[in-house]
């Protein structure tokens, strides 16, 4: 027999956005309330690092693994190297985050963790429910991180972009790594169906995150990958395939669409992180959002009962990035010229302000106006209905 029990608020999802959430709640006067965690695997690797900058102290700042505070772009032959004087570069692996994370929640009164598939969510006025393959539970609320919005599923997306990458995180036995900078962006001017480049993260002078990087529509097998970072460390490092130990691979893939704003999956289920829309769609950028949104919810939920919907750019942020989503669909070339003039004329710091959508509009004409203006001309004439659908 189904067994069903109650919360007052349901978290579907253990990733990033699920456990800041639960993070910021179990911090605040909300702690006392009854929570769910469900996820199915609550297991700990660091199979991922999640990358961004800041201007402040960063939240988590206990757990960063790597700062940079140089930044450097490849664009052809020549690397561009910046100090970032406002904005340093930060990394969270993963796996001790989400360690962080989940040992407080184990030792916390109010929080259950379950280990289960979910297998369906209801939404409902006053009682969603969570099913898993055993039992059901309802809750005020359920925040979900684990299904694609339906609105997704159906909308007619116009750029259908996806940012797909692998890398190598490797050991050497000599020398090899700035540890003092990192590789934001290496143009591959090759690649003509997107826009490629390399990523590297030195951890130390000897190991490092090597990473091919792709924006295209599609999706490559990971054999494409594997070879363009074994070229890449043979041409840049030097470095045959016996001269490094793969430590591991890490591959993803982040879709950078022109996507509706959703923030509700159903009656009383709010959508968090990518879900909820929360990827930057033109960087694929999302790990700060997720931080700001779960002190949004809680706060509301303190002040009114309901929680905070996901954050929305604002309109003129909306029609930046629409306008570069059509150019990087539809014409790869423009969109590397774009790139590679945007790091050539303005300085990284200022570039992280403007993708954190915080310049005031002076300093957005600034940026623009330094770049070409016939690729934006067409996607503004081209995309224009499509800004008031999304």
């Amino acid at each position: 027999m189904t067994n069903t029990n109650h919360y007052d608020y349901i978290i579907a999802g253990a990733g990033a956005s699920g456990l800041s959430l639960a993070w910021h709640i179990s911090n605040s006067p909300l702690s006392k309330k009854r929570i769910l965690v469900v996820d199915s695997d609550f297991s700990i690797s660091n199979e991922k690092t999640w990358c961004f900058w800041h201007r402040d102290t960063p939240e988590f700042s206990d757990l960063i693994f790597k700062s940079w505070s140089t930044a450097e772009v490849g664009i052809k032959d020549e690397v561009l190297s910046q100090p970032l004087e406002q904005y340093p570069y930060y990394c969270i692996r993963s796996g001790d985050y989400r360690e962080f994370i989940l040992s407080k929640l184990r030792a916390h009164p109010s929080f259950d963790l379950i280990e289960s598939d979910i297998a369906d969510i209801k939404g409902d006025k006053n009682r969603p429910l969570l099913e898993t393959e055993d039992s059901t539970f309802s809750a005020d609320y359920i925040f979900q991180s684990c299904f694609i919005p339906p609105e997704f599923r159906s909308t007619n997306i116009k750029y259908p972009l996806i940012q797909s990458f692998l890398g190598y995180e490797i050991e050497t036995p000599d020398t090899v790594f700035n540890s003092d900078s990192f590789m934001l962006m290496d143009f591959d001017n090759t690649y003509e169906t997107g826009l490629a480049f390399m990523y590297v993260l030195p951890w130390t002078d000897k190991s490092a995150l090597v990473e091919y990087t792709l924006f295209d529509s599609r999706i490559r097998k990971k054999d494409f990958f594997e070879k363009k970072v074994e070229v890449y460390l043979s041409n840049k490092y030097g470095l045959k395939r016996i001269d490094y130990r793969v430590v591991r691979k890490e591959y993803g893939e982040i879709p950078m669409q022109d996507l509706p704003y959703v923030p509700w999956y159903s009656e009383r289920v709010l959508n968090l992180g990518r879900s909820g829309g929360l990827t930057k769609p033109t960087t694929g950028y999302t790990f700060t959002n997720i931080h700001e949104h779960s002190k949004e919810i809680v706060a509301e939920l303190l002040n009114s009962g309901q929680p905070a919907l996901p954050g929305r750019s604002s309109f003129r942020y909306r029609a930046y990035d629409l306008w570069l989503l059509h150019i990087l669909h539809e014409n790869p070339y423009d969109a590397l010229r774009i790139f590679e003039i945007l790091f050539s004329k303005n300085k990284i710091d200022q570039i992280f302000k403007f993708l954190d959508e915080e310049n005031a509009l002076f300093e957005d004409f600034k940026i623009m106006g330094s770049l070409p203006y016939t690729p934006f001309f067409k996607a503004i004439w081209k995309s224009g209905d499509r800004l008031f659908q999304i």
